[in-house]
């Protein structure tokens, strides 16, 4: 747990234990003792000391502390800033998906790079890029986050990759799977029907 160990003090230390991890830790961190150069470079540091010690020192806080902790819902400042930032880039990005996909993927690579395990983040970057006219890039990074997480949103993302890029018989199954996996998908019904519409792809209805 993050706070017992920026005090380095166990979970079960005393009142007085913690006041004196801390006390301890403020008098080599505090800016009142440092250059003014090392002050503002390790006042995030005292910052979090600090926040640390304001929650462990009350039993009330500290037990509501461990429990969120245990239940794995706690996050510190930093993370909660981090993912209200890819939050905010993601839907910027869905925001000029359709109508300036060049922009949409900037903000989408941006989220993308913050959280590189967040196969949505993955998928409409790869989106945006095929939108854009870069395929090998988009086309990969729509396969992966298709792959690593079978939903009907990201194969609804891979069916439009493969329509923009010509490929209507691969646009069609993966339309055909999100409509498997959601078959109230209202997006992939109308997709479907433009596909049916289409003159590259007709053929493979008539064989159906």
């Amino acid at each position: 747990m993050e706070y017992f160990e920026i005090l380095s003090v166990t979970k079960d230390a005393s009142d007085d234990e913690i006041k004196k991890a801390y006390y301890k830790l403020a008098s080599q961190y505090h800016p009142d003792h440092l250059s003014p150069e090392k002050a503002k470079q390790l006042l995030p540091y005292f910052l979090k000391i600090t926040k640390a010690y304001l929650t462990l020192k009350d039993t009330t806080t500290r037990n509501k502390y461990i429990r969120e902790c245990n239940l794995g819902i706690f996050e510190d400042d930093q993370e909660r800033d981090r993912k209200n930032s890819r939050k905010k880039l993601f839907e910027q990005g869905m925001k000029y998906l359709l109508g300036d996909p060049v922009r949409a993927s900037k903000y989408f690579r941006k989220a993308f790079n913050l959280d590189r395990e967040n196969q949505t983040f993955k998928s409409y970057y790869g989106l945006s890029l095929i939108l854009s006219g870069r395929d090998n890039k988009g086309l990969d990074l729509c396969l992966e986050a298709a792959v690593n997480e079978e939903t009907a949103e990201h194969y609804f993302n891979l069916a439009k990759c493969y329509a923009k890029l010509g490929k209507y018989k691969d646009a069609l199954n993966h339309t055909k799977k999100v409509l498997k996996l959601d078959r109230n998908h209202v997006r992939a019904r109308s997709f479907m029907e433009e596909l049916k519409n289409h003159t590259g792809i007709r053929k493979f209805f008539s064989k159906s």
